[in-house]
């Protein structure tokens, strides 16, 4: 009897689990899309002009960029969000006083937000490209590239591609060794067809581009000697999700004269908790780029 009892409770419990997933799913709970119209109420409270929209194509796909700041400063902070996300992550920096002077750009990257939202683009080169044709969509800017975690892989994508736009680039827990990504094997798994129907999109496109993240950074690999633009590289020594080792190898893969390290104590989630740390180094890069 206490087996059968023990059944029919893990059942409950199961299915349960899946339709808390189908709810998810299917309502778009978790979509992660940015609410423009709240980013502008507050920054209206600031006195801040309102948050611009612009929708690049490339080929079949679309990007979806807000644009903020002063359009016609010939330097632009380019935003990077990590996996999954949206051009909000980074609405603190956007909303940043000091920074309203230069030309401020924050995409969601391809499958998030509204950049063809729930379809991944698992591929670095692929999603250099479209931040490239977003760059060509501004010409005559030097660009400062601010990415945090997958979004600082895509960064240093564009630092190798693009080193004569791409001035600086400021990384906040950014996955670079493909030594330290693991999970493979069950993130395939949980790639199944089955799986889509539970899974929310933005966890699906997740999970199909960081399954892709190891090999595109195996292919950066030699292009570390070749490293032209001055990086800045924050990461926390209580990161569970992007490990501390990556600054071991950022300082033996970088030619020295371009590193800027800045070890710091906290977690994964920096980018949001430490904002005044993280705009400290933001502005050591303007300042490199625009001396």
């Amino acid at each position: 009897m206490m087996w059968r009892r023990l059944l029919r409770i893990s059942g409950f419990f199961f299915l349960a689990i899946l339709g808390l997933l189908l709810l998810v799913s299917w309502t778009g709970i978790m979509d992660f899309k940015g609410d423009l119209d709240k980013v502008n109420r507050e920054r209206n409270a600031l006195g801040l002009a309102p948050l611009t929209t612009q929708i690049i194509s490339v080929g079949e796909r679309s990007l979806y960029t807000i644009v903020g700041g002063d359009t016609s400063s010939l330097v632009c902070l380019l935003f990077l969000h990590g996996s999954p996300g949206s051009w909000t992550a980074s609405a603190p920096y956007l909303n940043d006083s000091s920074l309203q002077r230069f030309l401020l750009l924050a995409p969601d990257r391809p499958g998030f937000g509204e950049s063809d939202f729930g379809e991944s683009l698992p591929s670095l080169t692929g999603q250099g490209q479209m931040m490239q044709a977003l760059m060509d969509a501004w010409p005559g800017r030097q660009f400062l590239v601010i990415g945090h975690s997958y979004g600082c892989s895509l960064g240093q994508q564009l630092a190798f591609d693009d080193p004569g736009r791409v001035s600086a680039v400021v990384h906040v827990a950014p996955p670079l060794d493909p030594k330290l990504e693991f999970g493979i094997a069950w993130r395939k798994f949980f790639d199944f067809p089955l799986f889509h129907l539970i899974t929310p999109p933005a966890f699906r496109v997740c999970n199909q581009e960081l399954i892709t993240l190891r090999s595109d950074l195996e292919v950066l690999m030699p292009r570390w000697k070749q490293l032209a633009v001055p990086t800045y590289l924050i990461q926390g020594a209580k990161d569970n999700l992007v490990s501390p080792k990556e600054l071991d190898f950022f300082s033996r893969m970088a030619p020295p004269a371009l590193q800027h390290l800045y070890p710091h104590p906290g977690d994964h989630f920096i980018y949001w908790t430490d904002v005044p740390f993280v705009l400290d180094v933001i502005h050591d890069a303007l300042e490199e780029i625009t001396r």
